[in-house]
């Protein structure tokens, strides 16, 4: 049995391990840290399930029914629900919904097992819980065994939400293989998934560089710095850092997939798709126009209608229904610039500060000498 034949035929989502039925697939990292599925021949019937339920294989079902989308730009009515996400807040209002119902909610957060330096989908039945899997996190989350833990609670009535990158969520119907009342679905416009490797290596040279533990992270710190720049700051021992180190070259060490994305369309596969609302002056004018962070909720079924009009009474929204939307990544891949072809190489042979140096132009003494200017400037 060949599963893959090539690595661009491959987002890791795990359904082949998953729907197994000899337990003969194992997830096993590249050198990036990207997961490929391994089959074991001595397990192996060719029952043929896996190419069966691989979405990238047999194709993905649509959830698109509305043309053209219900558009609503917005943010939550809370402004410490809106400060505490990455844009508007809106995946709150919807989780919110689901909790009412004493559903459980999926997403992605660190995982526990590696601190700060591995990121997994987990779930939620608490809001503190939910709290965990709000904000960005620009890495590619591993999914574990969450398909086949929803399926389980859908067949037992519980109401599910589950929110990923449109190949997670794609590949989540496929894994199903039928439509469930209880389940409700949100993917995310998506630049592409970094590599695993590239941000623990990048954890690990802050904390040398710094003399300590990773004690948070935020991927995208729009309290210091706004909402439409992006900058991350890792704190070490409890002090913050604040740099573009990693938003410079996250993208250019996407998975394989990503530059060849079946899901970077308009077809979306999630019953709601939700990001950042960059254009937004143009669809809403001035409107929240305080760089703190603004929703784009296209709705794209009757099932998601369902949960956006109980989720929009916790949100200030406008309708932009046939706005054209700008972002790139609903009209095409991610381009893979020419000079990261060698990234993945450089980042094993060569090492994080050489890939910091080469991408982002930075290094320990650049930080530093531009701190040190940066204190003058100031009290001059």
């Amino acid at each position: 049995m060949e599963l893959v034949k090539r690595r661009e035929d491959c987002c890791g989502c795990r359904t082949c391990e998953q729907v197994c039925p000899k337990g003969a697939i194992t997830m096993v990292p590249d050198q990036a840290g990207f997961l490929y599925p391994q089959i074991d021949d001595s397990k192996c019937i060719n029952c043929g399930l896996c190419l069966k339920k691989c979405a990238f294989q047999s194709g993905y079902p649509m959830r698109k029914e509305y043309e053209p989308f219900y558009g609503y730009g917005g943010r939550h009515k809370k402004e410490s629900v809106y400060s505490h996400s990455r844009s508007g807040g809106v995946f709150v209002a919807m989780s919110d919904v689901i909790l009412q119902k004493q559903g459980i909610v999926y997403g992605a957060d660190f995982d526990e097992t590696e601190g700060f330096y591995k990121v997994s989908h987990r779930m939620a039945q608490t809001s503190e819980e939910r709290d965990r899997l709000c904000k960005s996190k620009y890495v590619q989350s591993d999914l574990k065994d969450s398909f086949s833990k929803i399926k389980t609670q859908l067949e037992a009535g519980k109401v599910v939400l589950f929110t990923g990158t449109g190949c997670q969520v794609g590949a989540l119907h496929q894994f199903l293989g039928k439509e469930y009342e209880n389940l409700y679905t949100i993917d995310i416009v998506c630049h592409g998934t970094p590599s695993p490797k590239l941000w623990k290596e990048f954890l690990k040279m802050r904390e040398k560089e710094f003399h300590g533990k990773v004690t948070n992270v935020e991927f995208r710190d729009k309290k210091k710095k706004g909402w439409k720049k992006h900058f991350e700051t890792i704190w070490i021992n409890g002090k913050p850092y604040t740099s573009r180190i990693y938003a410079k070259i996250c993208f250019g060490s996407a998975r394989p997939s990503c530059y060849e994305c079946k899901y970077a369309n308009q077809n979306r596969v999630g019953d709601i798709t939700i990001a950042d609302f960059w254009g937004h002056e143009n669809a809403i004018g001035e409107k929240w126009d305080d760089d703190k962070g603004i929703s784009l909720v296209l709705v794209n079924n009757a099932h998601g209608m369902e949960l956006w009009n109980t989720a929009k009474e916790d949100m200030d929204y406008v309708d932009v229904t046939g706005y054209p939307f700008r972002h790139s990544n609903m009209k095409a891949p991610t381009k893979r610039k020419p000079d990261y072809v060698e990234f993945d190489n450089e980042l094993s042979n060569k090492g994080m500060k050489y890939i910091a140096k080469k991408y982002a132009e930075y290094t320990p003494q650049n930080y530093w000498i531009a701190k040190i200017k940066k204190k003058f400037a100031k009290k001059g």
